[in-house]
């Protein structure tokens, strides 16, 4: 992956030296009351950069928004986690008494029907 990216990063780089030797020609640049002269390449290069940054600057507010609210959802996940941990460790000691008790009943159904007892004699 860091091969194919270097690979990337330099057929960028080529292309942008190329664009630069063939776009060498000086141009004027009047901003406001500012005036500036240079080559194209170099005026197209910074046009780019700023509407990048100005772009991204104006995009912040979202990204951040964006962040917190998966920070706040995978909060509630691992809340939700936690209370299924215990909701599920709950039931299994419920089941568990369940099963105790079953086995205690049915040990006292045994003796209550036990010929020792008349059957019509209350228990």
């Amino acid at each position: 992956m860091i091969g194919i990216l270097t690979l990337l990063a330099l057929l960028i780089a080529i292309a942008a030296v190329i664009f630069a030797v063939q776009n060498s020609t000086p141009i004027l640049v009047h901003f406001l009351a500012w005036q500036a002269q240079g080559s194209m390449a170099l005026v197209l290069l910074l046009t780019f950069t700023f509407g990048v940054l100005f772009g991204l600057l104006v995009s912040l507010p979202a990204v951040i928004k964006s962040m917190r609210k998966v920070s706040n959802l995978t909060r509630k996940i691992e809340e939700k986690n936690y209370l299924i941990e215990n909701l599920d460790h709950n039931l299994m000691e419920a089941t568990n008494q369940i099963k105790v008790l079953q086995v205690t009943q049915k040990g006292s159904q045994t003796e209550i029907n036990s010929p020792d007892y008349p059957e019509d004699m209350p228990v």
